[in-house]
């Protein structure tokens, strides 16, 4: 029997099973024929994959509305990916131009990468509201790696994501997974683009996070700020459905050319450094625990030098574990008996965020 044939169930099974990527890799195969091509649409947005340069393309689309309706009615994972402005030949200059970093670095170079990041957080929050809207909605993943020039190594880091732009987003009900991976920007004010002003009063998201913790079942979060007040779920919640949550403090893989490791920041006003803050993270994380209906894995990931390797302090346990290069956040890895103290002298020595 032909496929077109099948009945509707059946067809709807199918399509689950190759999944949406089977038609974002041939988009002919959403147009067999009508009955077809409604089922097929509908599988499509179902896992949806965004970059600047696909949500442009979208929103910037004649389909652009019948495209939105059908994110909105689908739509049940949702991943944003983004590593910054990339266009980099629309200043026609060689990489090898030694005057290149200059004109990056200057006021040309920082208007054109300024006037990027105005677009896609519009875009963001274009897209936004219709994602507030989706029903189906369950998982949220958004990753932020850094800026990276393909010949260019001097660059300063830069910062592209609006806090505003992120709150929106967090303010989508019903999720039951969330990932932000943010470790490649800090969040800045919306009206300004000065660097200066990202560390100001304000710049926090950590209480727009907590208050997801009575939806959401899994949780991995890695951030340059962050502070206990992500897991500080509204009053008089028990019984949480959390049940995995992994926050990595180590920002020591967030770009291929980084020549030195350093770990999130806090971003309350809260004294101490780095040794203060993995402190308040892991004593918070054991009470979130208690509120847990059935907690699977409870981490907190930090790094150790001289050789960065990563840590993670399970907070079930009470214990440290070793995890190999590469590894997974929730890998099984290696138990420490014995916590070296000079691990944490090494790891306070790394307590700012090497911006520079």
């Amino acid at each position: 029997m032909a496929l077109v044939k099948l009945p509707p169930e059946t067809l709807i099974q199918i399509f689950d099973y190759v999944g949406s990527s089977y038609f974002r890799s041939d988009l002919s195969r959403l147009t067999v024929c009508k009955q077809w091509s409604e089922l097929a649409h509908t599988a499509c947005f179902r896992d949806l994959y965004v970059t600047q340069k696909t949500l442009r393309r979208l929103l910037s689309s004649p389909y652009v509305e019948s495209s939105l309706r059908l994110v909105k009615n689908s739509v049940e994972t949702l991943d944003l990916n983004f590593k910054g402005f990339e266009d980099w030949d629309s200043i026609p200059l060689s990489g090898h131009d030694p005057q290149a970093v200059n004109v990056w670095n200057g006021a040309h170079g920082h208007a054109v990468r300024a006037t990027w990041t105005t677009e896609l957080n519009n875009d963001l929050l274009y897209l936004a509201p219709i994602i507030q809207q989706s029903r189906r909605l369950r998982i949220l993943r958004i990753q932020a790696t850094s800026e990276l020039h393909p010949l260019l190594r001097l660059l300063e880091r830069r910062d592209y994501l609006f806090l505003s732009t992120i709150r929106t987003f967090l303010s989508v009900s019903n999720l039951t997974s969330l990932e932000l991976d943010l470790c490649g920007t800090r969040l800045i004010p919306h009206q300004s683009q000065d660097q200066s002003q990202e560390r100001g009063e304000g710049i926090h998201v950590c209480a727009s996070i907590a208050a997801l913790l009575t939806t959401l079942r899994r949780l991995r979060l890695r951030m340059r700020s962050i502070c206990a007040d992500v897991l500080r779920p509204p009053q008089h919640c028990t019984d949480l459905k959390l049940n995995e949550m992994l926050i990595n403090l180590s920002l020591s893989n967030e770009s291929p050319v980084t020549t030195s490791a350093a770990h999130a920041t806090c971003c309350s006003s809260s004294t101490g450094g780095f040794l203060q803050l993995k402190a308040d993270m892991e004593k918070q994380a054991q009470v979130l625990v208690a509120q847990m209906a059935a907690p699977k894995i409870v981490r907190i990931l930090t790094h150790a030098l001289p050789r960065i390797e990563m840590r993670a302090f399970d907070v079930l346990t009470g214990r440290n574990v070793a995890l190999s290069e590469g590894a997974d956040w929730d890998d099984e890895g290696e138990v420490i008996e014995d916590q070296v103290s000079d691990d944490e002298s090494e790891i306070s020595d790394l307590s700012s965020d090497d911006d520079e």
